[in-house]
């Protein structure tokens, strides 16, 4: 797995801070701090860039001087113990593993990772916990102190930003209509036309599609609409436009870019000793500095030109917001804030494809219905398109003379149309670790405790059937309204070397495109060239259920499953999404033309496939099923004949392949049982059957020890015993996401062969925590596995991966992790004076002593839980009932299954403990140390310095940044300096009541709403930490009470209220950006130890891995004498980059005008996407391969 850059990072940082240290003394590692801890800690931070030094050199420039006195003296450094060191390191790797998973979310489209909001929350959580870490340590360590100062500018520049943005859109919103009315509503449209055009050349310019044309009608004249505007007026409304705030997010983002951008140039580029912007050369002044700030000086007094004051900032910030608004405006006025924006560019880019398509003249394939089957399956889409355009489409207008902006913006979308189409829209594999394992947990609940055994959807399919109890020549004749389809006769399909007929299977697709699609081209192709050798795609496709992950709704159905199909293989032009089938099957095919069209199934030449439902289907009570497989006519461009769940498939040779829907009791109901029996009476003496379920119980038996229980698959179990005994020739089922083969032990018994093949897309299973040897069926049958894919040996890797990959996979169950182990500590916070028993214990800080001090306060704490523990306690006993509950009893003893899961349990609280030492050591340490302060800007006076950092930080906005807007008049008319402001620009100032307006607007925030003094206070975590934590233990430590392990209930109940709330808010962010990577970590490490030495959890451990590798299908061969192939085929690794294929289509027909009449399986390409890059490890192969003998 490949490493991120952020991550990659931060752990360069940690190692390098490890190494720069190594070198001195063993007692401790010199900085450079104070001399001893300051009285006030902020107020001497500021003064610490001014120590005692011998003053510097006569001559020297105000840079050399300040350099001079930035240079701290070697007998004013300070020792910090190691164990100081260590837990900063410790620090910067849990905040690296926190935000790993948004670094390198493996697997996930980023830019669907980014737009959660789940997400942002937690991203702006981390940015934040990181930001004010830094701020209250650095003023310690180093005497930089321009990154406070730039902190107190970020703040306000931030709000700013964000009203400036707001109201810039606004205003343009509001242009943007007065220029329609105007437009619409009067004459000028010369001016009108001139300010289209140039709107339109600028947008085409910077990259943007120009959808606000001239109107034209069909003939290329100009509407009678536009000689007459009062006309045009009533008959066109406003354009329905997105609000002009939305999305807020991308408006705050770009606050935040903007803001945090001149905040670091001012950091970098601020003297303090000059008090402005040192522009000198002969000072250092840096080149990046000079090229920033020089220009400002044209917007003030020229006196100076070696230094620039605080109000240059300003001036960029102004030049930084008109350009983002610029920006808006040209959005606004090409028309790509309307709400049908996207309808139009889909409509572009179908033409822009199109002309592409027309340029080559070795492709010829239908664009229109290969757009159509990946995006949209609308037959009037064409025509609601037109109409778009003639809606929102102005006129051209001749010019006279050629422009020479519209040959480049001409040659840019030239550009542009030559970029490689990829597919839009795709889904990752289904993150089973997040809100969906509680979704999909009560879906069963009710599927097995309300609907089970109380409503049953197959009984109501009966109506659909005749009653199939007739005389054998009626059976023969495999009518499909009676269930049964005859394919016995159908005629050689595929033109190449093989005979005889061909079949595929597959089971359990519908999860990740990649893995899906994979699978369903290999499925669509003519022919699949294996090792050299061409097997041809099969007359049936047989689907072995759980067809769209994780349940079944519309949605996971149409873009997890149909669309996967549709883009292997595009169903008939005739299509559409909406249609349900009252009369199947769909022939003859609308559309499409071959040579012989009958309505006869089984002289179709095309392919049909064959489906049953698996439990997931059947968490809605097959609802979706039924509306989607049993009432439509097309799956891609497979045909789908069946109307019922199960099935009955009358194949060449005497063969016959049965599909039974075990719903979620595990075995086929009475009415299936009537049917096959009566269909078993019908059947031949030397006739073989092929039996498809969805479970394989031959090996889930073994592993749930149900071996013994007579009720899994009883009627089944009863049906092959005496209907259809001695001809049951192979077993096939889903269900196990992976490939494996069982054969009978006793060669003299002809028993069936059987074959799990569950890799149609879904995530992997392991094979290594099932026996190679299972006893089958009532009379103990021994079976061996001869065949497995992965291998187990390579399955037992692997599960390995659990140890690092959970965290970083299933971030989505930092939630459960935070919600939890917070909830353990709850009671416990605060433990006054732990730091000082830490010292005490072990002064020495020896790891050893370390780690017996943890140990031993953690059982204390454990203790404490469970005797006065109250909100601790109830957690306690959550967690580890969740524990319990969520260990795999299946192959273990009562003693095993209960000890391990409690030892998940105590693991994860013990877990929690810890992290309350270590959060609380931290937080005395740092108010021992002096690196906290404990009084905010709430608690002082509007003009006194507190110690807090927040005070600090609005200390310095006083100080620097308050008079520089009322400079510009744009705050008051109070100005904080005295000074004059400048004119500027006397031509272009406000109306006055608006300016009056503005003005009192931010007066009012700034002086009596105490917007910025609440933000900083909130900011501050450390300061709130602090102050609520010396506030909290000096009530319950009072009267020399014990207070570190055990709490005084009646003490306790003397802290108020909201200074308890405070404390436990702001010390338990903190507190779950160090449990929750500990607690994915032990989560993972847990199921990587059950799956390899219990052999347990092979559901829940690969699910949590999301893999997408190792896929598999069957194609089976009926040959002339009778006997059944099978060859398994096997996808080692899966493509997650894709490209249009240029082929995609029938070549042949290249410029024929019947060209879109021949149906997509009679194409040499049909799959509308291929690999990036075609590699070996894409390759299918052959991983399995026997023959079954008729007779």
């Amino acid at each position: 797995m490949a490493s991120s850059k952020g991550m990659a990072v931060t752990t360069a940082l940690a190692v390098l801070l490890a190494l720069c240290v190594a070198p001195y003394a063993p007692g401790g590692v010199p900085l450079v701090v104070a001399a001893k801890a300051p009285a006030s800690r902020y107020a001497e931070a500021r003064e610490a860039w001014r120590p005692k030094v011998p003053k510097p050199k006569r001559g020297a420039s105000p840079h050399q001087k300040e350099t001079e006195e930035r240079r701290p003296n070697r007998s004013d450094r300070r020792v910090i113990p190691w164990v100081s060191v260590a837990i900063l390191v410790i620090i910067l790797f849990f905040f690296r593993s926190f935000a790993a998973p948004f670094f390198d979310p493996l697997g996930e489209p980023r830019q669907a990772t980014a737009s959660s909001v789940y997400f942002s929350l937690l991203a702006f959580l981390y940015f934040w916990l990181a930001s004010v870490t830094v701020l209250t340590v650095l003023p310690q360590l180093s005497t930089n102190y321009n990154i406070i100062i730039a902190t107190a500018l970020f703040f306000y520049m931030g709000f700013v930003s964000v009203c400036a943005l707001v109201a810039g859109r606004a205003i343009i919103r509001g242009a943007y209509y007065l220029w329609l009315f105007w437009k619409n509503g009067s004459g000028g449209h010369a001016l009108e036309k001139r300010i289209a055009a140039a709107v339109s050349t600028i947008s085409r310019i910077v990259g943007y599609e120009n959808i606000t044309q001239q109107h034209s009608t069909s003939d290329g004249k100009d509407s009678s609409t536009l000689d007459n505007p009062a006309a045009q007026l009533r008959k066109k409304q406003l354009p329905e436009l997105t609000a002009f705030q939305r999305p807020f997010r991308r408006v705050c983002k770009s606050a935040v870019v903007v803001s945090a951008g001149l905040c670091v140039i001012y950091s970098h580029c601020w003297s303090r000793s000059l008090s402005a912007f040192d522009l000198s050369r002969d000072d250092g002044a840096n080149i990046v500095c000079r090229a920033i700030f020089l220009p400002t000086l044209l917007f003030g007094s020229m006196a100076d030109m070696a230094k620039a004051d605080e109000r240059s900032i300003w001036i960029l910030w102004a030049a930084a917001m008109i350009v983002q608004c610029t920006s808006y405006a040209l959005n606004e006025f090409s028309g790509k804030h309307h709400k049908d924006y996207r309808i139009h560019s889909f409509a572009k880019r179908k033409r822009d494809i199109s002309e592409t398509a027309e340029s080559k003249s070795s492709s010829s394939f239908d664009v229109d219905a290969s757009i159509r089957g990946a995006d949209n399956d609308d037959v009037e889409e064409e025509e609601d398109e037109n109409n778009i355009d003639k809606d929102q489409s102005f006129d051209d207008e001749d010019n006279g003379g050629a422009d020479p902006w519209q040959s480049i913006s001409d040659t840019i979308q030239k550009l542009r149309k030559g970029k490689v189409e990829q597919p839009e829209g795709t889904l990752p594999m289904v993150s089973w670790y997040s809100q969906i394992i509680f979704t999909t947990g009560f879906d069963m609940l009710l599927a097995f405790k309300v609907f089970l055994g109380r409503f049953d959807a197959r009984k109501m399919q009966v109506a659909l059937l005749k009653d199939t109890r007739t005389e054998a020549d009626r059976i023969r004749q495999k009518s499909t309204e009676e269930g049964v389809f005859d394919f016995s006769r159908c005629s050689k399909y595929c033109h190449i070397a093989e005979e005889g007929f061909w079949f595929d299977f597959v089971s359990d697709v519908g999860d990740g495109f990649d893995s899906s699609y994979q699978v369903s081209r290999l499925l669509a192709q003519p022919a699949l060239n294996v090792g050299g050798r061409l097997l041809p795609r099969g007359k049936l496709l047989i689907n072995g259920g759980d067809l769209a992950y994780p349940d079944p709704t519309p949605e996971s159905y149409e873009q997890r499953f149909f669309r996967t199909f549709e883009d292997a293989m595009p169903p008939p032009p005739s299509f559409r999404r909406e249609h349900i089938s009252i009369h199947k099957p769909a022939l003859p095919v609308k559309g499409w033309k071959w040579e012989t069209e009958r309505n006869d199934l089984s002289s179709y030449p095309g392919p049909c496939t064959f489906l049953i439902p698996g439990n997931h289907d059947w968490f809605d009570g097959l609802s979706t099923f039924t509306r989607y497989i049993l009432s439509r006519d097309w799956l891609g461009g497979w045909l789908m004949p069946q109307r019922t769940s199960y099935f009955a498939l009358a194949l060449p040779k005497g063969w016959w392949l049965l599909g039974f829907d075990l719903a979620l009791d595990d075995d086929i109901n009475i009415e299936q049982f009537q049917f096959f029996a009566n269909l078993g009476k019908s059947m031949k003496p030397d006739d073989a059957v092929i039996i498809v379920s969805h479970v394989p119980h031959w090996v889930l038996n073994e592993y749930e020890n149900h071996h013994n229980d007579a009720a899994k698959e009883s009627n089944l179990t009863e049906l092959i015993r005496t209907h259809l005994r001695g001809r049951v020739k192979l077993r096939l089922a889903g269900d196990l996401h992976h490939y494996t083969r069982h054969v009978s032990t006793d060669e003299q018994q002809k028993e069936p062969q059987l074959i799990v093949a569950g890799g149609g897309g879904a995530f992997l299973h392991p094979t290594h925590c099932f026996q190679d040897e299972v006893l089958v069926g009532q009379e103990k049958q021994k079976y061996a596995r001869v065949c497995a894919y992965p291998s187990p040996k390579v399955s037992r890797q692997l599960s390995w991966l659990n140890l690092w990959q959970f965290r970083w996979r299933n971030w989505r169950l930092d939630v459960l992790w935070a919600i939890t182990h917070f909830g353990v500590c709850s009671s416990l916070f605060p433990l006054c004076g732990v730091y000082d028993d830490y010292t005490r214990f072990n002064p020495e800080h020896r790891l050893g002593s370390l780690v017996i001090w943890v140990i031993g306060r953690v059982l204390s704490l454990f203790a404490r839980i469970f005797l006065s523990g109250r909100a601790s306690l109830v957690f306690a006993a959550i967690v580890l009932g969740l524990t319990c509950g969520f260990t795999d009893k299946s192959n273990l003893k009562w003693r095993t299954h209960l000890g391990w899961g409690l030892a998940h349990g105590f693991a994860h609280i013990a877990s929690a403990l810890t992290w309350l030492l270590f959060v609380e050591c931290m937080a005395e340490f740092v108010l021992k140390e002096g690196l906290v302060g404990t009084e905010n800007v709430g608690s002082a006076s509007t003009q006194s310095c507190g110690t807090g950092l927040a005070t600090t930080i609005y200390d310095q906005f006083e100080e620097h940044f308050s008079h520089a807007l009322e400079d510009f008049q744009l705050l008051n008319t109070t100005n904080a300096t005295n000074h004059e402001p400048p004119d500027l620009f006397p031509s272009c100032r406000f109306d006055e009541s608006l300016f009056e307006m503005v003005s009192n607007t931010f007066s009012w925030l700034y002086h009596e709403a105490p917007f910025l003094k609440t933000t900083l206070s909130i900011f501050d975590l450390p300061g709130i930490i602090g102050s609520t934590h010396d506030e909290m233990c000096e009530i319950l430590c009072s009267d020399g009470a014990d207070c570190t392990y055990s709490h005084d209930f009646f003490r306790y109940e003397r802290i108020d209220r909201v200074t308890n709330m405070k404390y436990l808010a702001s010390i338990g962010l903190y507190y779950i950006v160090f449990a929750v990577p500990l607690a994915g970590n032990i989560m993972g490490i847990w199921l990587a130890l059950t799956l390899n030495y219990l052999n347990c959890q092979y559901d829940e451990g690969f699910s949590s891995l999301r893999m997408e590798h190792w896929k598999n299908f069957l194609k089976l061969h009926i040959d002339e004498a009778g006997d059944l192939t099978i060859f398994a085929i096997g996808l080692p690794r899966v493509p997650k980059k894709w490209r249009k294929d240029p082929m995609h289509g029938d070549e042949r027909n290249a410029g024929r005008e019947n060209a879109t009449t021949q149906p997509s399986w009679m194409w040499e390409t049909p799959s509308k996407w291929k690999c990036w890059r075609t590699r070996k490890k894409f390759a299918p192969q052959i991983i399995d391969h026997t023959k079954i003998r008729k007779r």
